[in-house]
């Protein structure tokens, strides 16, 4: 295992030596990287270049700490199913006759933007994976208000929560990307793997940990930020580490001010006034009413504000 602390080095440069470090492993070797924030910039620039090549381990540790844990492999196949599951967290030290029956059982999807995989409250009785693209967990409140409860994202599974508590589906699993290919899979087949697979059950309580602690920060910020202060914290999952306005990442294509609105807690109409204040004070910058750059430092300097 080696490990890298990102905390000492300078923004510009976390990137670089990241990439170098993980070029260095051998198959089957593990770079532990700790940070201040979450890390999806690294992961959007990892899957642009070292696609098929790693597995990550994602953990929250507490307030503007994270952990990751890259693991390198090699000969992978991006087309083959075992080899998602490879690169799957919950799967990747599966044993081999685990992943052997969920290959024979998987049904592929292909979904456009909008599209649902499964409504909210459903029986839905499976268990589902994203292969490339990403979900989103939203629920719809009593009165129609939408929130995003979390992302779903490539190797990433849905309806985990259903399947281990026994229930209908908790949220509608919906498509963010232009496109995404998902993975499903019978959960009567995912039970009885949890029920035999040590490695499986382990990676899925770590997993549902995570989830939970996802749903609670997203909670918190919503009941505890102003409208612009949430929308600023959203927008900075899809901004890189550079300094000054930069150009967003892919993940924030796609989104549209209602899926901004539900991920911030809000309505379109008040994303709209926290954009424009947002974009007064720097933070972003729109064309065609789309939203092209953003600045990392600004945005989290609204974020911190009540």
């Amino acid at each position: 295992m080696t490990d890298l602390d990102l905390r000492t080095i300078a923004n510009s440069q976390r990137h670089p030596a990241i990439l170098a470090a993980f070029d260095g492993l051998g198959d089957g070797d593990e770079l532990r990287i700790t940070t201040d924030c979450e890390p999806r910039a690294l992961r959007s620039e990892l899957e642009r270049t070292r696609s098929q090549q790693y597995v990550w381990l994602q953990h929250r540790l507490g307030q503007d700490l994270w952990e990751m844990t890259l693991r390198r492999l090699t000969a992978v196949r991006p087309e083959r199913i075992r080899d998602l599951l490879r690169r799957c967290p919950l799967f990747a030290d599966a044993c081999s006759e685990s992943v052997q029956e969920m290959e024979a059982v998987a049904v592929e999807k292909v979904l456009a933007h909008g599209d649902p995989v499964v409504e909210q409250e459903s029986d839905w009785g499976a268990f589902g994976l994203v292969w490339s693209g990403s979900l989103a967990a939203i629920i719809t409140s009593p009165l129609g208000r939408e929130y995003a409860l979390y992302d779903i994202l490539s190797g990433e599974p849905f309806g985990e929560i259903a399947l281990t508590g026994r229930g209908p589906t908790i949220a509608r699993f919906v498509t963010t990307s232009h496109l995404a290919r998902v993975l499903v899979f019978p959960g009567r087949v995912v039970d009885s793997i949890l029920k035999s697979d040590l490695a499986v059950s382990r990676a899925m309580n770590d997993h549902l940990a995570q989830r939970m602690r996802t749903v609670i920060e997203r909670f918190s910020a919503q009941t505890s930020l102003s409208t612009v202060a949430r929308v600023a914290t959203t927008l900075l999952l899809h901004a890189v580490a550079d300094a000054g306005l930069q150009p967003v990442l892919p993940t924030l294509a796609d989104l549209t001010q209602v899926e901004l609105a539900a991920a911030a807690g809000t309505v379109k109409e008040v994303v709209s006034r926290a954009l424009a204040e947002l974009e007064n004070g720097g933070a972003v910058q729109r064309s065609g009413g789309r939203i092209v750059k953003v600045d990392r430092e600004r945005l989290a300097s609204y974020g911190k504000c009540l």
